[in-house]
């Protein structure tokens, strides 16, 4: 079904379900909108879907296992925040651990604007 004609907590939902399946380039594409922008700590990561895609494609390539689950969840309005813990592991062994509050901002279906922060 189209995201646009689901309800918002519905895509936040799905959103959560792909980002805990490890299937980051997949919610990119189906929730991000074409002219994205994206935040990380305060700097610009990306001004548009394809931009991010290919970015996190490079950081995905190198997973070899995550694990990743949601902390927290509120919706106001239009503006989601949800808190992740993320545990992964590189193919060269390496852990990867953190927690990290997205920030977002919908409409139509799609995510207009992400800040990623790392909660300290």
């Amino acid at each position: 079904m189209e995201s646009a004609m689901l309800s918002l907590e519905e895509n936040v939902n799905d959103f959560i379900c792909m980002n805990e399946a490890g299937d980051v380039l997949a919610l990119c594409e189906k929730y991000y909108a074409k002219d994205v922008c994206m935040l990380n700590e305060g700097e610009v990561f990306a001004r548009s879907m394809r931009e991010s895609f290919n970015k996190q494609k490079e950081f995905v390539d190198n997973i070899k296992e995550s694990r990743v689950t949601l902390i927290s969840k509120a919706i106001d309005g239009d503006v989601v925040r949800l808190v992740f813990h993320y545990k992964m592991a590189n193919h060269q062994g390496q852990i990867f651990e953190f927690t990290g509050e997205h920030l977002q901002y919908w409409q139509d279906g799609k995510i207009i604007k992400e800040e990623y922060k790392a909660v300290k």
